[in-house]
């Protein structure tokens, strides 16, 4: 399935708002060379730009759909460019200051690949360099995993998910600081942090989760299907509607993790 990066934008708030509060973890500099590794549609790789504006910041993503976006979100940035390009592919040599990812690297799926992921960003950190990530927490949302199942069985679908395994990469806190730290990082900071989401409507609640964490149940079935499946996911939702009458309210959890390099490691 090809990402439409216009919904992406209308519908991730929440997802912005938390590369907001990583931006700000990250103390960006204004000489800071800026690596943002899945930058998707570019807008917080913008907002890196502006706040480097001695420095430069390079956008990599592997969606066409995505740059394209993004190029023309950054058009007037003269020290912003993006590059397509996954993650696992990347090939720098310690040429910037910061590594910053935002809601990507979850979709580095296997163990080998998150290590070279990780060898591969420590690399291309200058001596001194220093991570800012985050990504989907193990167990991020109790209700997705719950929903999604009991969609594919109230919908009949069982047989299109027999072999389906979501293609993320959940980790601990101790998990994923302990591939940091084999990567050769040190001063490492893993940890979680919770969000209360709200939304006004159950549309509003199944664009949110199309438009990235459901893809991977959608892909596998045919578009008859798809609906079936999004209406029977969606409409479990009214079970968090609010009693207050604050919208549809459930909670999500995001892995953060902060490091320097300050030795040597990052072997491939």
């Amino acid at each position: 399935m090809k990402w439409d990066a216009e919904k992406y934008d209308s519908a991730n708030a929440p997802q912005v708002e938390a590369g907001r509060e990583l931006i700000r973890m990250a103390a960006v500099r204004p000489a800071d060379r800026i690596l943002d590794i899945g930058c998707g549609t570019g807008k917080l790789a913008l907002e890196l730009a502006r706040l480097a504006p001695e420095g430069k910041v390079i956008g990599i993503d592997p969606s066409e759909e995505m740059l394209q976006k993004a190029v023309s979100v950054s058009a007037g940035a003269a020290n912003l460019k993006f590059m397509r390009g996954s993650a696992q592919e990347m090939d720098f040599r310690e040429s910037f200051d910061l590594a910053f990812s935002n809601s990507a690297l979850h979709w580095v799926k296997k163990p080998e690949e998150q290590r070279t992921t990780l060898a591969k960003t420590f690399r291309a950190l200058a001596p001194g360099g220093r991570i800012a990530f985050q990504m989907l927490a193990m167990d991020f949302c109790t209700e997705f995993f719950e929903y999604a199942g009991r969609a594919v069985k109230a919908a009949g679908l069982d047989r299109f998910f027999d072999n389906f395994v979501p293609p993320w990469h959940l980790a601990s806190v101790q998990q994923y600081a302990g591939l940091l730290r084999e990567a050769g990082f040190s001063e490492i900071n893993a940890f979680f942090r919770q969000y209360r989401l709200t939304f006004g409507s159950i549309k509003d609640v199944l664009d949110y989760w199309c438009q990235a964490v459901l893809r991977p149940y959608l892909s596998v079935l045919p578009e008859l299907e798809r609906g079936y499946f999004k209406y029977a996911f969606a409409m479990q939702f009214e079970a968090n509607r609010s009693s207050s009458g604050n919208g549809i309210e459930f909670d999500f959890r995001r892995l953060f993790a902060l490091a320097v390099k300050s030795g040597e490691g990052g072997h491939i």
